[in-house]
Protein backbone atom coordinates (compact mmCIF):
# COMPACT_ATOMS: atom_id res chain seq x y z
CA UNK A 1 0.00 0.00 0.00
CA UNK A 2 1.16 3.10 -0.97
CA UNK A 3 -0.01 6.74 -0.19
CA UNK A 4 0.39 9.69 -1.66
CA UNK A 5 2.26 13.18 -0.41
CA UNK A 6 -0.55 13.92 2.07
CA UNK A 7 -2.37 10.86 2.08
CA UNK A 8 -5.85 11.74 -0.24
CA UNK A 9 -5.05 8.61 -2.26
CA UNK A 10 -3.83 5.25 -1.78
CA UNK A 11 -2.46 2.90 -4.53
CA UNK A 12 -3.15 -0.89 -3.52
CA UNK A 13 -1.09 -3.09 -5.68
CA UNK A 14 -2.92 -6.39 -6.29
CA UNK A 15 -2.24 -9.54 -5.73
CA UNK A 16 -3.40 -13.72 -5.58
CA UNK A 17 -6.24 -12.51 -3.34
CA UNK A 18 -7.51 -10.39 -5.75
CA UNK A 19 -8.19 -13.02 -8.33
CA UNK A 20 -12.17 -13.76 -8.31
CA UNK A 21 -12.52 -17.85 -6.95
CA UNK A 22 -15.93 -18.06 -8.66
CA UNK A 23 -15.36 -20.84 -10.97
CA UNK A 24 -17.34 -23.28 -13.00
CA UNK A 25 -16.65 -26.53 -13.87
CA UNK A 26 -16.23 -27.41 -17.58
CA UNK A 27 -15.33 -23.42 -18.34
CA UNK A 28 -11.96 -21.32 -17.88
CA UNK A 29 -12.71 -17.70 -17.04
CA UNK A 30 -10.33 -14.71 -17.57
CA UNK A 31 -9.80 -14.78 -13.57
CA UNK A 32 -7.82 -17.86 -13.81
CA UNK A 33 -6.10 -16.54 -16.49
CA UNK A 34 -5.05 -13.12 -15.98
CA UNK A 35 -1.78 -11.80 -13.70
CA UNK A 36 -2.08 -9.56 -10.82
CA UNK A 37 0.28 -7.44 -8.88
CA UNK A 38 3.58 -7.94 -9.04
CA UNK A 39 3.02 -10.44 -12.11
CA UNK A 40 2.47 -7.87 -14.74
CA UNK A 41 5.65 -6.61 -15.58
CA UNK A 42 5.78 -9.79 -18.06
CA UNK A 43 2.37 -8.56 -19.57
CA UNK A 44 1.53 -6.75 -23.06
CA UNK A 45 -1.34 -5.40 -21.21
CA UNK A 46 -1.81 -4.25 -18.22
CA UNK A 47 -5.09 -2.71 -16.39
CA UNK A 48 -4.71 -0.02 -13.37
CA UNK A 49 -8.05 1.08 -11.92
CA UNK A 50 -8.61 4.80 -10.56
CA UNK A 51 -11.19 5.33 -8.10
CA UNK A 52 -11.90 9.24 -7.75
CA UNK A 53 -13.94 11.62 -8.88
CA UNK A 54 -12.76 14.60 -7.07
CA UNK A 55 -11.59 15.34 -10.87
CA UNK A 56 -14.91 15.72 -12.00
CA UNK A 57 -16.44 17.47 -9.07
CA UNK A 58 -14.05 20.18 -9.44
CA UNK A 59 -15.12 20.70 -12.82
CA UNK A 60 -18.71 20.64 -11.83
CA UNK A 61 -19.45 17.45 -12.88
CA UNK A 62 -21.94 14.48 -10.79
CA UNK A 63 -19.83 12.24 -8.25
CA UNK A 64 -19.70 8.75 -8.92
CA UNK A 65 -16.63 8.31 -11.21
CA UNK A 66 -14.80 6.42 -8.09
CA UNK A 67 -17.10 3.68 -8.90
CA UNK A 68 -16.63 2.19 -12.34
CA UNK A 69 -13.92 0.07 -11.59
CA UNK A 70 -14.63 -2.38 -9.06
CA UNK A 71 -17.92 -2.81 -11.36
CA UNK A 72 -15.63 -3.43 -14.04
CA UNK A 73 -13.39 -6.03 -12.22
CA UNK A 74 -16.33 -8.14 -11.18
CA UNK A 75 -17.25 -8.28 -14.74
CA UNK A 76 -14.65 -8.64 -16.70
CA UNK A 77 -12.86 -12.02 -13.89
CA UNK A 78 -15.94 -13.91 -15.51
CA UNK A 79 -15.24 -13.20 -19.12
CA UNK A 80 -14.70 -16.79 -20.91
CA UNK A 81 -11.11 -17.48 -21.39
CA UNK A 82 -10.59 -18.59 -25.22
CA UNK A 83 -9.28 -18.75 -28.61
CA UNK A 84 -10.33 -15.28 -29.17
CA UNK A 85 -8.57 -13.97 -25.94
CA UNK A 86 -6.99 -16.21 -23.55
CA UNK A 87 -5.96 -14.11 -21.18
CA UNK A 88 -2.39 -14.65 -20.54
CA UNK A 89 -1.21 -11.41 -21.83
CA UNK A 90 -3.03 -9.57 -19.42
CA UNK A 91 -2.43 -7.85 -16.03
CA UNK A 92 -4.52 -6.37 -13.54
CA UNK A 93 -1.96 -4.05 -11.73
CA UNK A 94 -3.93 -2.25 -8.86
CA UNK A 95 -6.06 0.52 -7.44
CA UNK A 96 -5.90 3.82 -6.52
CA UNK A 97 -8.21 4.79 -4.40
CA UNK A 98 -9.34 8.31 -2.64
CA UNK A 99 -9.26 9.27 0.63
CA UNK A 100 -11.00 12.41 0.83
CA UNK A 101 -14.68 13.96 -0.20
CA UNK A 102 -15.26 16.90 -2.26
CA UNK A 103 -16.48 19.99 -0.03
CA UNK A 104 -15.66 22.99 -2.43
CA UNK A 105 -13.65 23.93 -5.26
CA UNK A 106 -11.49 26.96 -2.73
CA UNK A 107 -11.21 23.57 0.04
CA UNK A 108 -10.44 21.05 -2.51
CA UNK A 109 -7.45 23.00 -4.93
CA UNK A 110 -4.98 21.45 -4.57
CA UNK A 111 -5.93 17.73 -4.52
CA UNK A 112 -5.96 16.64 -8.35
CA UNK A 113 -2.12 17.96 -8.68
CA UNK A 114 -1.46 15.62 -5.73
CA UNK A 115 -2.92 13.12 -7.75
CA UNK A 116 -1.10 14.01 -11.29
CA UNK A 117 1.94 13.34 -9.30
CA UNK A 118 0.91 9.77 -7.14
CA UNK A 119 -0.39 8.41 -10.84
CA UNK A 120 2.82 9.57 -12.17
CA UNK A 121 4.53 7.85 -9.44
CA UNK A 122 2.85 4.60 -9.72
CA UNK A 123 3.30 4.50 -13.10
CA UNK A 124 7.31 5.21 -13.42
CA UNK A 125 7.39 2.18 -10.04
CA UNK A 126 5.46 -0.49 -12.40
CA UNK A 127 4.92 0.10 -16.40
CA UNK A 128 7.68 -0.37 -18.49
CA UNK A 129 8.43 0.76 -22.01
CA UNK A 130 6.53 -1.30 -24.70
CA UNK A 131 3.67 -2.37 -22.23
CA UNK A 132 0.08 -0.80 -23.32
CA UNK A 133 -1.65 0.59 -20.45
CA UNK A 134 -5.07 0.62 -20.29
CA UNK A 135 -6.86 2.86 -17.64
CA UNK A 136 -10.30 2.64 -15.98
CA UNK A 137 -12.45 4.77 -14.18
CA UNK A 138 -12.19 8.13 -12.34
CA UNK A 139 -12.41 11.13 -14.24
CA UNK A 140 -11.04 12.83 -17.31
CA UNK A 141 -8.72 14.71 -15.38
CA UNK A 142 -5.95 11.66 -15.18
CA UNK A 143 -5.79 11.87 -19.16
CA UNK A 144 -3.31 13.91 -18.54
CA UNK A 145 -0.15 12.15 -15.73
CA UNK A 146 -1.28 8.93 -18.21
CA UNK A 147 0.48 11.03 -21.04
CA UNK A 148 3.07 12.60 -19.40
CA UNK A 149 4.19 9.32 -18.29
CA UNK A 150 4.48 8.03 -21.88
CA UNK A 151 6.19 10.80 -22.91
CA UNK A 152 8.99 10.01 -20.15
CA UNK A 153 8.97 6.53 -20.90
CA UNK A 154 9.14 7.14 -25.12
CA UNK A 155 11.22 10.17 -26.76
CA UNK A 156 8.68 9.74 -29.38
CA UNK A 157 6.08 12.09 -30.43
CA UNK A 158 2.65 11.86 -28.77
CA UNK A 159 -0.35 11.97 -30.52
CA UNK A 160 -3.91 11.82 -28.40
CA UNK A 161 -7.06 10.97 -29.84
CA UNK A 162 -9.93 11.77 -27.85
CA UNK A 163 -13.98 10.61 -28.25
CA UNK A 164 -15.16 13.04 -26.59
CA UNK A 165 -18.10 15.96 -26.44
CA UNK A 166 -15.83 17.84 -24.74
CA UNK A 167 -12.15 19.13 -25.61
CA UNK A 168 -11.02 19.19 -22.37
CA UNK A 169 -8.64 21.95 -22.87
CA UNK A 170 -10.48 24.63 -20.61
CA UNK A 171 -8.51 27.20 -18.85
CA UNK A 172 -5.65 26.14 -16.42
CA UNK A 173 -5.36 27.94 -12.98
CA UNK A 174 -6.24 25.05 -11.21
CA UNK A 175 -6.14 21.11 -12.18
CA UNK A 176 -9.59 19.61 -12.54
CA UNK A 177 -11.28 17.12 -15.69
CA UNK A 178 -11.81 19.46 -17.74
CA UNK A 179 -8.57 20.57 -18.13
CA UNK A 180 -5.78 17.61 -19.22
CA UNK A 181 -5.59 17.77 -22.57
CA UNK A 182 -4.58 21.95 -22.59
CA UNK A 183 -2.38 21.00 -19.49
CA UNK A 184 -0.74 18.32 -21.70
CA UNK A 185 -0.55 20.61 -24.79
CA UNK A 186 0.85 23.75 -23.07
CA UNK A 187 3.74 21.69 -21.39
CA UNK A 188 4.62 20.37 -24.75
CA UNK A 189 3.84 16.30 -23.38
CA UNK A 190 1.30 16.00 -26.73
CA UNK A 191 2.00 16.95 -29.84
CA UNK A 192 -1.38 16.27 -32.11
CA UNK A 193 -4.54 16.13 -30.78
CA UNK A 194 -7.44 14.96 -32.40
CA UNK A 195 -11.08 14.65 -31.34
CA UNK A 196 -14.24 12.78 -32.37
CA UNK A 197 -17.74 13.81 -31.59
CA UNK A 198 -16.99 17.44 -30.34
CA UNK A 199 -20.59 18.42 -29.26
CA UNK A 200 -20.67 22.13 -31.00
CA UNK A 201 -22.67 23.41 -28.20
CA UNK A 202 -21.47 22.40 -25.61
CA UNK A 203 -18.02 23.73 -25.82
CA UNK A 204 -17.05 27.22 -25.08
CA UNK A 205 -15.57 29.92 -27.48
CA UNK A 206 -12.48 29.76 -25.43
CA UNK A 207 -11.93 26.14 -26.04
CA UNK A 208 -12.51 26.30 -29.48
CA UNK A 209 -10.32 29.19 -30.36
CA UNK A 210 -7.92 27.41 -28.04
CA UNK A 211 -8.18 24.21 -30.37
CA UNK A 212 -7.59 26.47 -33.46
CA UNK A 213 -4.57 27.92 -32.13
CA UNK A 214 -3.31 24.69 -31.40
CA UNK A 215 -3.76 23.16 -34.53
CA UNK A 216 -6.01 20.75 -33.09
CA UNK A 217 -7.98 18.81 -35.11
CA UNK A 218 -11.89 17.89 -34.38
CA UNK A 219 -14.69 16.60 -35.57
CA UNK A 220 -18.25 16.99 -34.60
CA UNK A 221 -20.93 14.54 -33.42
CA UNK A 222 -23.25 16.80 -35.98
CA UNK A 223 -20.67 16.02 -38.64
CA UNK A 224 -21.71 12.08 -37.54
CA UNK A 225 -25.50 12.87 -37.56
CA UNK A 226 -25.30 14.40 -40.92
CA UNK A 227 -23.20 11.76 -42.75
CA UNK A 228 -21.67 8.49 -40.30
CA UNK A 229 -19.86 7.15 -43.51
CA UNK A 230 -17.31 9.91 -43.48
CA UNK A 231 -16.33 8.73 -40.05
CA UNK A 232 -15.24 5.49 -41.17
CA UNK A 233 -13.46 6.84 -43.70
CA UNK A 234 -11.30 8.98 -41.83
CA UNK A 235 -10.76 6.23 -39.23
CA UNK A 236 -9.76 4.37 -41.79
CA UNK A 237 -7.05 6.64 -43.65
CA UNK A 238 -6.18 7.96 -39.93
CA UNK A 239 -5.08 4.55 -39.38
CA UNK A 240 -3.32 4.57 -42.89
CA UNK A 241 -1.26 7.53 -42.12
CA UNK A 242 0.19 6.29 -38.41
CA UNK A 243 3.42 6.35 -38.10
CA UNK A 244 5.70 4.25 -36.25
CA UNK A 245 8.10 7.73 -35.38
CA UNK A 246 4.69 8.24 -33.30
CA UNK A 247 3.38 7.62 -29.75
CA UNK A 248 -0.29 7.00 -29.71
CA UNK A 249 -3.14 7.21 -27.27
CA UNK A 250 -6.66 6.38 -26.93
CA UNK A 251 -9.26 7.89 -24.73
CA UNK A 252 -13.18 7.34 -24.73
CA UNK A 253 -14.92 9.87 -22.37
CA UNK A 254 -17.94 8.00 -21.57
CA UNK A 255 -19.59 10.92 -21.66
CA UNK A 256 -19.82 10.61 -25.34
CA UNK A 257 -22.25 7.67 -24.90
CA UNK A 258 -25.77 8.50 -24.77
CA UNK A 259 -28.15 7.80 -21.14
CA UNK A 260 -24.79 6.17 -19.60
CA UNK A 261 -24.31 6.84 -16.44
CA UNK A 262 -21.24 9.29 -16.61
CA UNK A 263 -20.10 11.81 -13.98
CA UNK A 264 -21.76 14.24 -17.37
CA UNK A 265 -25.01 12.41 -18.95
CA UNK A 266 -25.85 13.12 -22.63
CA UNK A 267 -29.22 11.93 -23.89
CA UNK A 268 -27.53 12.19 -27.41
CA UNK A 269 -24.69 10.54 -27.96
CA UNK A 270 -23.17 7.76 -29.72
CA UNK A 271 -24.41 3.93 -28.49
CA UNK A 272 -22.41 1.13 -27.48
CA UNK A 273 -22.21 -0.62 -30.94
CA UNK A 274 -20.81 2.27 -32.40
CA UNK A 275 -18.14 3.09 -29.47
CA UNK A 276 -17.66 -0.40 -29.94
CA UNK A 277 -16.94 -0.67 -33.85
CA UNK A 278 -14.44 2.67 -33.16
CA UNK A 279 -12.35 0.93 -30.97
CA UNK A 280 -12.18 -1.88 -33.50
CA UNK A 281 -11.62 0.38 -35.79
CA UNK A 282 -8.95 2.34 -34.77
CA UNK A 283 -6.72 -0.58 -32.58
CA UNK A 284 -6.76 -2.44 -35.75
CA UNK A 285 -4.99 -0.01 -37.58
CA UNK A 286 -2.94 2.10 -34.68
CA UNK A 287 -0.36 0.88 -32.57
CA UNK A 288 -1.92 2.28 -29.39
CA UNK A 289 0.41 2.41 -26.25
CA UNK A 290 -2.78 3.58 -23.44
CA UNK A 291 -6.56 3.17 -23.60
CA UNK A 292 -7.91 5.83 -21.23
CA UNK A 293 -11.62 4.92 -20.39
CA UNK A 294 -12.73 7.65 -17.70
CA UNK A 295 -15.89 9.28 -16.65
CA UNK A 296 -18.09 6.27 -15.81
CA UNK A 297 -20.25 6.80 -12.66
CA UNK A 298 -22.41 3.86 -11.97
CA UNK A 299 -25.19 4.28 -8.91
CA UNK A 300 -27.46 1.30 -8.55
CA UNK A 301 -27.21 -2.48 -8.54
CA UNK A 302 -28.29 -2.39 -12.49
CA UNK A 303 -26.30 0.47 -13.33
CA UNK A 304 -23.13 -1.81 -12.00
CA UNK A 305 -23.62 -4.52 -13.94
CA UNK A 306 -24.24 -3.13 -17.31
CA UNK A 307 -21.41 -0.85 -16.73
CA UNK A 308 -19.13 -3.35 -15.92
CA UNK A 309 -20.19 -5.53 -18.79
CA UNK A 310 -19.50 -2.43 -21.16
CA UNK A 311 -16.46 -1.71 -20.03
CA UNK A 312 -15.34 -5.26 -20.74
CA UNK A 313 -16.45 -5.60 -23.99
CA UNK A 314 -14.39 -2.12 -24.77
CA UNK A 315 -11.68 -3.60 -23.51
CA UNK A 316 -11.49 -6.72 -25.17
CA UNK A 317 -12.12 -5.12 -28.35
CA UNK A 318 -8.97 -3.20 -27.81
CA UNK A 319 -6.87 -6.46 -26.80
CA UNK A 320 -7.93 -8.55 -29.36
CA UNK A 321 -7.01 -6.08 -32.32
CA UNK A 322 -3.92 -4.69 -30.66
CA UNK A 323 -3.10 -8.42 -30.37
CA UNK A 324 -3.84 -8.95 -34.03
CA UNK A 325 -0.53 -5.71 -35.07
Amino acid sequence: MLKSKTGLFTFHLFNESTRDQNQRPGELKLAETINFGPETKESEFVILGISEDIGPQMNGGFPGAQKGFNAFMQAFQSVQSNKFCSGENIGVLGEITQNIKFESINKNKGAVEELDDFILNVLTENISKGQKLIVIGGGHNNAFPLLKNLSILDTKRIHAINIDPHADCRSIEYRHSGNPFSCAINEDVIHNYSIFGLHESYNNTYILDYLDRNACYYNTFENWLDDPNLWWSEFENFGNTASNDKSYSLDIDLDAISFLPTSALTPSGFSIEEIRKMIRSLSSNVDFSILHLPEGAPETENEHRLYGKIISYFVLDFIKCQSKK
